[in-house]
């Protein structure tokens, strides 16, 4: 039977091959894939999408291809939602193969086995402490992703309000010498309930962290500079940072940003959208215990 599954399968991948041309109309895509929707796609992209849809398998709902997902026969809700993903990534200026693979990564870390253990009550945190969600991050000041992500982290806590907990968790990297430096003094600011204003600051100033441009961030969320460096220093702090950082290291961090729904390993981009996508999917996950059935 799984062969038999198997062989179907690729078929029907070997179909959705030969029907991709190098363009693709409106017209013939709605035809092909009559389920998805493919407004906003170029010609090539709509191709793209088609390759795509014909090479990976709908993880969440029907056992098939997402190209048969997406036919008019079958009424999985999720193969839409999945070709919005795949879409989404298309117009990110992704090629077909890192779009199959980044899917494939996404879905496969939803499963409990996959998942990682991570405490969320020793850090940073932003959002209902309630939230089913809990959204840890690794991140390292001097890091310039972990700048670009501030934002939509943020975002994505205000977009969904109730449902996510962000836990921002030091993870320092031994090229940027600054790093443990500025962690130490977010975690100063952190006493006095100013973590996110001087994680700002120093997102904002990566260029520029030297003691005495930290002192002047102090000043201006109105904490004592010199008490700051004196207590970063004294290493009054390296125990949690080093403590973020062994768990990150068990966890399988190696780079930062890395962020993790549950203890499940985030892949897509570090934009609102996607960081919001992911979110209602691990919500559904959560109140299902698994993907919800039709």
């Amino acid at each position: 039977m799984r062969r038999l599954l198997l062989l179907a399968t690729l078929a029907c991948a070997s179909v959705a091959r030969a029907e991709a041309p190098a363009d693709l109309s409106e017209e013939r895509a709605r035809q092909i894939l009559p389920r998805a929707d493919l407004s906003g796609l170029n010609g090539q992209q709509r191709a793209q999408f088609l390759e795509i849809a014909g090479d990976t398998f709908d993880y969440a709902g029907c056992n098939d291809t997402l190209a048969r997902c997406l036919s008019d026969s079958v009424k999985d809700r999720h193969a839409p939602r999945m070709a919005q993903l795949v879409k989404a990534l298309l117009l990110e200026g992704y090629t077909p193969s890192v779009v199959i693979e980044t899917i494939e990564r996404y879905y496969s870390a939803f499963p409990q086995q996959k998942r990682q253990k991570l405490r969320d009550d020793d850090c940073a945190a932003l959002g209902d402490p309630k939230a089913p969600i809990s959204v840890v991050e690794y991140s390292d000041f001097q890091c310039p992703h972990c700048a670009v992500a501030f934002k939509p982290l943020h975002d994505m806590v205000e977009a969904l309000p109730g449902k996510i907990r962000l836990c921002s968790k030091h993870f320092p990297l031994p090229n940027h010498p600054r790093a443990p430096v500025a962690a130490g003094c977010a975690e100063f600011a952190r006493q006095g309930g100013k973590f996110w204003e001087m994680s700002e600051l120093l997102f904002s100033h990566q260029e520029e962290l030297d003691d005495g441009q930290l002192k002047s961030f102090a000043a201006k969320l109105g904490l004592d500079g010199n008490a700051m460096l004196k207590e970063v220093y004294a290493g009054k702090f390296d125990s949690i940072i080093e403590r973020h950082k062994k768990e990150g290291l068990e966890a399988g961090v190696r780079a930062t940003p890395t962020l993790f729904y549950n203890g499940r390993q985030y892949a897509l981009p570090y934009k609102t959208d996607f960081l919001v996508f992911s979110a209602q999917d691990e919500d559904e996950w959560q109140r299902h215990k698994g993907w919800e059935k039709e």
